[in-house]
């Protein structure tokens, strides 16, 4: 003990800084958790995590784990500070801290999410690929217009093409030739 030596640095402060919160912002004493197969780890683990032996029967399946969960609640009065943390990795130690919804902090995918510039040009019709499902009036319990739904735009104007743009469904909602429950005498199921 008389070489032992505390290194006092910017690293310790931040370290017992996160020691703090986390001890602080959480409840550990009713943690719950549950613990996965060694099948559920890496391939490579599987026989060492599967030998793994301990007389503690708790600390041999948390051994043997590949894989935890762990439910862990906040204290009431930390949600915020939590918050922050998950999102920015940062303790807040002081002052009212931002949080989603408080218009001073915006996240950065709500900032990217938000278009800097202004739409140059006109707009080109886009297909997207889709199954072709076509709806049956009532087959659903909701009655159908069309059986694929057309979203006209509001400003054909705006539109590179006008002419290309689709006002109405070129499929035909036949009523007369949707499908019905059979009856008894003409089932072939006897």
């Amino acid at each position: 003990m008389d070489n032992f030596q505390v290194y006092l640095s910017e690293n310790l402060d931040k370290y017992t800084a996160l020691a703090k919160f986390m001890e602080q912002a959480f409840e550990w004493e009713i943690m719950d958790y549950t613990f996965y197969p060694y099948y559920w780890a890496n391939r490579k683990s599987w026989q060492e995590f599967y030998l793994t032996e301990s007389m503690d029967p708790l600390f041999r399946s948390f051994l043997q784990a590949g894989m935890a969960r762990i439910i862990v609640t906040v204290k009431p009065g930390f949600e915020n500070a939590v918050q922050f943390f998950l999102e920015t990795g940062l303790i807040w130690n002081g002052g009212a801290v931002p949080v989603i919804g408080d218009p001073m902090y915006m996240s950065i995918v709500e900032e990217m999410r938000q278009p800097t510039g202004e739409a140059q040009g006109k707009y080109w019709i886009t297909r997207v690929p889709t199954t072709l499902t076509i709806l049956q009036d009532k087959s659903t319990g909701l009655p159908v217009d069309e059986p694929l739904p057309i979203f006209p735009e509001t400003d054909p104007k705006n539109c590179e093409n006008p002419s290309e743009l689709e006002t109405k469904t070129s499929f035909r909602l036949d009523e007369d030739s949707q499908l019905q429950h059979g009856e008894k005498d003409t089932s072939t199921l006897g």
